[in-house]
């Protein structure tokens, strides 16, 4: 297997100035992934849910609260569950604002959809609501992922986490970052969609590829693109290296992060004024964070 920590895009063989200025001005998939993709996704996947128990009014995770504080939102606003699914002995803890767009079962129908071993990259799942639309942020120190809107498809899901399995929980040492995915990138002719194209990095790039990936691994095939084999230098890395300890659905989950510490919904004037602070400067600012990523 590839080192995934080695080869830092500071030691890039290839252009990485020129790469990185404008990835591809080509799209495999140029009305996006959610109309090709997700027919696939939702006849050949299901989510595997065991039982859900809501927590008692008055605590909930950190981790969540410094998102529901840090984004304006009152954390006694929060329903939490735990949500076990079959193919794992602990729970994960979902947090929703009770005015989210998303509901708490296509929350929990959603992310059990994607592999065990993609969802043991994931520590909470959060959604928030918005005015329109979907977006979402990853925070990927920590494995957080937080929805904002209607954001049920399975393509947003497998984004999001993509973001997660980029860094696994080490953002400095993104795989998307390294020589072998940026040499990759240099023999490639397309992005998957415009998206992908979004910002100046390869991190959006990646999580699109991952989308790509991960229906070939499960369906034995992708979606036509519009220039036959464009991305397959990336999605080829991509499958070899993570395939068989992702992207496959068989096994258990393993290697989670951590759970956040429960703590009162309660807080303080003080405290949510340090909240919001924090949250302002991340934005756009902390390499930890991305997005926040935009869908239709």
């Amino acid at each position: 297997m590839i080192n995934l920590f080695s080869n830092i895009v500071a030691v890039v063989a290839v252009s990485a100035v020129g790469v990185l200025a404008d990835l591809k001005n080509k799209t495999a998939y140029p009305d996006g992934l959610s109309g090709p993709f997700t027919p696939g996704f939702n006849n050949y996947t299901e989510a595997p849910l065991e039982w859900f128990t809501p927590w008692g009014a008055g605590w909930i995770p950190k981790g969540c609260k410094d998102r529901f504080i840090g984004k304006g939102y009152d954390a006694d606003d929060v329903e939490v569950f735990n949500i076990k699914y079959t193919d794992c002995d602990q729970a994960w803890t979902f947090c929703r604002h009770k005015d989210a767009q998303l509901s708490l079962e296509d929350m929990a129908d959603s992310f059990g959809r994607m592999s065990v071993h993609m969802r043991s990259l994931v520590r909470h799942p959060i959604a928030l609501p918005a005015s329109s639309g979907c977006s979402a942020l990853a925070y990927t120190d920590i494995g957080d992922i937080v929805m904002f809107g209607n954001c049920k498809g399975l393509t947003v899901w497998l984004h999001e986490t993509g973001h997660q399995l980029d860094a696994r929980l080490k953002p400095s040492n993104r795989f998307s970052g390294t020589t072998p995915w940026l040499e990759a990138l240099e023999r490639d002719t397309c992005v998957p969609d415009s998206y992908a194209n979004t910002i100046q990095d390869t991190v959006e790039d990646f999580a699109q590829v991952v989308v790509v990936a991960q229906h070939e691994t499960l369906l034995g095939y992708k979606p036509e693109e519009a220039f036959p084999g464009c991305l397959d230098q990336r999605q080829g890395l991509l499958e070899r290296t993570f395939q068989s300890d992702y992207l496959e659905y068989v096994g258990r989950c393993s290697n989670r992060p951590r759970d956040s510490e429960i703590v009162s919904t309660k807080t303080t004037k003080r405290e949510k004024m340090k909240m919001m602070k924090r949250d302002k400067a991340q934005e756009g600012n902390d390499p930890n964070v991305v997005g926040p990523c935009s869908f239709p």
